[in-house]
């Protein structure tokens, strides 16, 4: 598994669990909002090196996490990045040649994906030229998250009560149309297999609402720590009760 983050990226995703959507990319600029590259401009001074060691590093300088399976970067390399750039202008240049193009899920937060994957789903559509509709389906998108989180908080609270809201563990889920979770697979583990493997257990008994058709999946789940996580439990450890 690869974790790039700069050392305090747990405590700039507002210490809060963040659904992360992980979006078609012809409503992908319909979701985030525009990338504020001219105010970000970073200056990089990269080497070609493993691309595993490129993301370290750019994580580092720009603040952006990216959430990755090690199995996907292994054996890959990075070309070098020269000068003053915007970051993902920069990341373009980073993975050239790698066969993986990033994915972003956030307006810092991104994840890897072949190029033939990202070539089958089609370019992403100029943000003042986006298709009909995808306004609609991005709202659509953002009210089904507000109910997964919710489920996915109480299904954590009721199953580690002491443990909820005090760590950080990326996770992609697989959902059904019946709202049955498929699969699911670990992208960036907490640090203690045996918490992630309960997590993992939770989660696969976890029933929501059917996933709007707009919804490319897998979904990108980031849990991340609680300014107060007793109080975020409270409610449904009651209900449990």
């Amino acid at each position: 598994m690869t974790r790039a983050s700069n050392p305090g990226s747990a405590l700039s995703l507002s210490w809060c669990l963040v659904v992360l959507l992980m979006m078609g990319a012809r409503f992908a600029h319909a979701q985030l909002p525009a990338p504020r590259e001219a105010a970000g401009a970073v200056n990089f001074d990269l080497r070609a090196q493993p691309l595993h060691d490129a993301l370290a590093e750019f994580a580092r300088l720009t603040g952006h996490s990216v959430l990755v399976s090690s199995s996907l970067t292994a054996g890959r390399d990075a070309s070098s990045v020269q000068g003053r750039l915007a970051p993902r202008e920069a990341l373009r240049q980073l993975l050239t040649g790698s066969g993986l193009v990033a994915r972003y899920v956030g307006e810092q937060s991104f994840t890897l994906v072949p190029e033939f994957e990202a070539e089958a789903n089609g370019p992403a559509a100029p943000r003042d030229e986006a298709p009909a509709g995808s306004d609609e389906a991005a709202a659509e998108l953002r009210a089904y998250a507000a109910p997964l989180q919710s489920s996915i908080t109480r299904v954590l609270c009721i199953a580690q009560p002491d443990a909820f809201g005090r760590y950080r563990l990326g996770v992609q889920l697989w959902i059904d149309d019946d709202g049955t979770v498929r699969d699911i697979r670990v992208l960036e583990g907490s640090g203690q297999r045996e918490r992630d493997a309960r997590v993992l257990r939770s989660l696969r008994d976890l029933v929501v609402d059917a996933p709007p058709p707009t919804l490319q999946q897998p979904i990108t789940i980031l849990l991340t720590p609680r300014t107060d996580p007793a109080r975020d439990c409270r409610p449904h450890r009651s209900r449990a009760g």
